[in-house]
């Protein structure tokens, strides 16, 4: 009797080592994490930004997993704060992808917190998603770099077929901040603006870090353009606000996309942004509310998630939402693409997805890191306390 039960507990014990030692064979409770790191800018002055970003991908990854992950495994998402520093950026990313063991990594947020991180991936070889879109002019395209905002250097063009074709400017004044975001812009018009018929009148630059710009906005207004294209991010832009009320300035002003309709950015441009003379150029989840019920953008993809935001955090939606939102969901189709966390795996798969998210459709390749070619993006102003398309 003792000698049948020893050779059932054996028999047992054997069909357990059996099913551990086959590939691909994993119980759930045991399986291991795929980590993903995400260097966001919870805090510092991109905190808005960045922080909006870590709720989407939080919950998007909570959901995800509820769902039973990718192929068994939980997704584990891993977060560092920069502070929106670009220094911090790289410490940041540096810890995620050498100590974390991350497979792929999120972020930064910003272009100048992006920049430092870009040659830190290409030499660990890890496929990261920017968030900000970091971008140097003349080297479009690296190995482990995609992007999900479009660039800076690509948006200029649209912008310019906008303010030309649409608003029928013809003397541009441009002002721009002295980091990467601000002079890839500001050399995107330049290499382009030939080709709309138009002319820089009037060039102007600060630090994202100033709090005055009076001084290059008296320049501006005496020079008499008939648009001023603002390139840079949300703080800044909203000390410009400030600053063109101030001066009593009518002249438009249209924003690129580092400048999002974040309430402390209305807060603080309350005073000109109902005036209709400032533009932001953005994508539709800015006045989605515009748009038919029946749309299917907005049935399939901004409605379900504005809904969860609101059940699960008590908040509305701000544009900065968006690229955390895109960034994870792409992440996950390149996860489910590779079947593997192996991250080699995950760069190639990555240059397969084609995805239709909250800021236009992405179509990477081989030849292609941005995805996104900026299609989705119009001119946007407040009118009545609401935002609205720009119609001529």
């Amino acid at each position: 009797m003792k000698k049948n039960r020893l050779m059932k507990i054996a028999s047992v014990v054997g069909l357990s080592l059996s099913l551990i030692l086959i590939p691909g064979v994993r119980h759930a409770g045991a399986a291991e994490p795929i980590k993903i790191g995400a260097v966001m800018s919870v805090t510092g002055f991109a905190g808005n930004f960045g922080t909006n970003s870590k709720l989407a991908i939080t919950y998007l990854s909570e959901e995800l997993n509820q769902r039973g992950g990718i192929a068994g495994r939980p997704v584990q998402v891993l977060f560092e704060d920069d502070q929106s520093v670009p220094t911090n950026s790289l410490v940041a990313a540096t810890k995620l992808i050498r100590d974390k063991n991350v497979s792929m990594l999120l972020g930064p947020t910003l272009t100048p917190m992006v920049m430092p991180t870009l040659p830190l991936v290409e030499k660990e070889k890890v496929p990261q998603l920017a968030i900000g879109a970091g971008h140097e002019v003349t080297v479009p395209l690296k190995k482990w770099v995609f992007r999900i905002p479009v660039t800076d250097y690509r948006l200029a063009p649209r912008m310019l077929d906008f303010v030309v074709n649409t608003l029928g400017a013809r003397k541009i004044a441009v002002l721009y901040s002295l980091d990467s975001s601000g002079k890839m812009g500001a050399q995107g018009i330049d290499d382009n603006i030939d080709k709309y018929g138009a002319s820089v009148i009037i060039k102007e630059t600060f630090e994202a870090t100033d709090t005055n710009m009076i001084p290059q906005l008296t320049k501006i207004k005496a020079a008499q353009p008939d648009v001023i294209i603002l390139w840079t991010s949300v703080a800044p832009a909203a000390v410009v606000a400030k600053n063109y009320g101030q001066l009593g300035m009518k002249t438009t002003v249209v924003t690129s996309h580092g400048v999002f309709p974040t309430q402390a950015f209305m807060a603080a441009a309350e005073s000109v942004l109902d005036k209709g003379t400032w533009i932001i150029f953005g994508t539709r989840d800015i006045y989605a509310d515009k748009l038919p019920p029946s749309d299917p953008w907005r049935t399939n993809i901004f409605d379900p998630f504005n809904k969860a935001l609101k059940e699960k955090y008590g908040k509305d939606w701000e544009a900065s939402y968006a690229n955390g939102f895109d960034a994870f969901n792409i992440a996950a189709q390149a996860l489910k693409i590779a079947g593997t966390d192996d991250r080699a795996a995950i760069r190639d798969a990555l240059e397969k997805v084609r995805y239709e998210g909250m800021m236009g459709t992405y179509k990477y390749s081989p030849t292609d890191h941005d995805g996104n070619s900026g299609e989705a993006f119009w001119g946007i102003y407040r009118k009545d306390g609401t935002w609205w398309p720009y119609k001529k």
